[in-house]
């Protein structure tokens, strides 16, 4: 954040690569069955489609590959730097563009428009490598420019200047005409009328014969492509590793750049701290607010939490309402962002490194497993359990909730005498005000409380976290 020029340069660039990067190049992984005579009917043409725009993403990647090294060629950072050196210098990216160029035309990109889409997979491949796929796309192109000479004809022959022809990949062209030009000019010609805002969705007969003979040319001129373009996959596929490693990058970019960064930059400087982290200190945040709940509400109630090996479990108190499942979350939020190298909505935040997060809310069942409420309770719970290690972060809200009191007691107090004896730092929430009474027993217990007022016969949610000691007076 320190560089903006860096900051914004990788903004731009990464604008450069299609969004769809890294789910089409992890799709090269898998060897698709060779094109035979009974598929090359132009009712199957969707499996060439995909494959031609895979290979168009591809390229488009690769042209944009030699901005993001000038980007990052000056970058000091370690991460950025090692992107640099694996990704950007890497000559294997140069040889697979080579070999797509030596198939694909120069100029074809990848587009989200849905109709340049078609065309630029249509003409994808060079002209003159296959016969067949050449005379059709002369009948694609045909068929294009009636189409668009029929919407000229009839703008002149119903006076509709503002009619508009439209393309989607599921209805094809269509018109669009405003509704208030349409009154009493839309004949038995104009079929399939929809109203659509303000405008009226239509075709008609001679439109939907075009379209049909236009799908159809596309078709063909994709499965011709498809066989065209076989000895290249195969040769992409060689390099699959190489593309693994590009998606990676680029992933770890976007997450860095358009996630992190953009997120930081977007808040007042204090809002946002780098967390410190050590091996065996405490999980310290101050001022610590929940990084999603805080962008809806303005009025955020900050909380901190201390957790050290002299004091690793805290029980979470108070009514409904009050905030305690919202911290909860909040706290495991942040131990999530600091870990994955994003800063973290507090004051200042140190966190001791965790191998495992485990968590323990909600209350429902599951139908699917033939599982009660109390039976999904008490399996999730036996896993955490199992599975619990010293340097794991445990967060359980109202355990034993789905049974009786007394049971859910039992349960509650002897699954914190457990973890208790673990060492492992464990956030509890409960409604059970004798749970608290481990504070007497054990030194290592900390009891916390959400306060609420009482103004004008209304409860007021202070949602502001205390420190409260509890005394019990038994009866004999």
């Amino acid at each position: 954040m320190k560089n903006e020029q860096l900051f914004f340069g990788l903004t731009q660039v990464l604008r450069k690569f299609p969004k769809e990067t890294d789910r089409v190049l992890c799709n090269f992984c898998f060897k698709p069955k060779k094109v035979t005579n009974e598929v090359m009917g132009v009712d199957n043409f969707k499996k060439s489609q995909v494959l031609i725009s895979n290979i168009i993403v591809l390229k488009t990647t690769l042209d944009a590959l030699p901005l993001l090294g000038k980007v990052l060629k000056d970058a000091s950072c370690f991460l950025l730097s090692n992107v640099f050196r694996t990704v950007c210098e890497n000559e294997d990216y140069s040889t697979i563009r080579n070999r797509i160029c030596e198939v694909f035309d120069e100029d074809v990109l990848h587009a989200r428009v849905p109709f340049v889409a078609r065309t630029q997979q249509c003409f994808a491949v060079k002209a003159g490598i296959d016969g067949l796929l050449d005379i059709a796309r002369r009948t694609f192109c045909d068929t294009s420019e009636a189409i668009h000479n029929l919407a000229n004809k009839y703008r002149e022959e119903f006076g509709l200047p503002n009619l508009k022809l439209s393309f989607n990949n599921k209805q094809g062209f269509y018109f669009s005409i405003p509704q208030k030009d349409a009154q009493g000019k839309l004949t038995s010609k104009f079929i399939q009328v929809v109203k659509h805002g303000n405008h009226l969705h239509c075709t008609s007969l001679e439109l939907a014969s075009l379209n049909v003979r236009n799908k159809s040319a596309a078709g063909e001129c994709y499965i011709r492509t498809e066989l065209c373009l076989e000895a290249l996959v195969d040769a992409i596929r060689e390099d699959v590793t190489t593309l693994t490693l590009l998606a990676e990058a680029l992933c770890l970019l976007d997450m860095m750049v358009n996630s992190f960064a953009q997120t930081i930059s977007s808040k007042p400087l204090d809002r946002y701290t780098r967390p410190q982290f050590t091996d065996d200190g405490p999980l310290a945040i101050d001022s610590g607010r929940h990084p999603i709940l805080e962008t809806i509400h303005h009025e955020f109630v900050s909380n901190g939490i201390f957790i050290s090996e002299a004091s690793n479990m805290l029980i979470v108190m108070g009514p409904n309402m009050s905030g305690k499942s919202t911290y909860l979350q909040q706290v495991c939020l942040t131990v999530i962002l600091a870990q994955i190298g994003c800063y973290v909505p507090a004051c200042f935040a140190t966190i001791r490194i965790v191998d495992r997060i485990f968590t323990r809310m909600g209350s429902t069942d599951s139908l699917e497993s033939n599982s009660s409420t109390f039976m999904t309770e008490m399996k999730e719970t036996a896993f955490i359990m199992q599975n619990v290690t010293p340097r794991s972060l445990i967060v359980m809200d109202e355990l034993g909730r789905a049974t009786s009191s007394a049971d859910g007691f039992s349960i509650a107090w002897s699954c914190c005498e457990k973890l208790l004896s673990i060492k492992a730092y464990t956030i509890f929430a409960t409604h059970m005000e004798n749970l608290s009474e481990l504070a007497t027993l054990y030194p290592n217990v900390r009891i916390l409380h959400f306060d609420v007022d009482v103004l004008n016969n209304r409860l007021d949610f202070k949602v502001d976290l205390h420190t409260h000691l509890y005394f019990f007076h038994h009866q004999l």
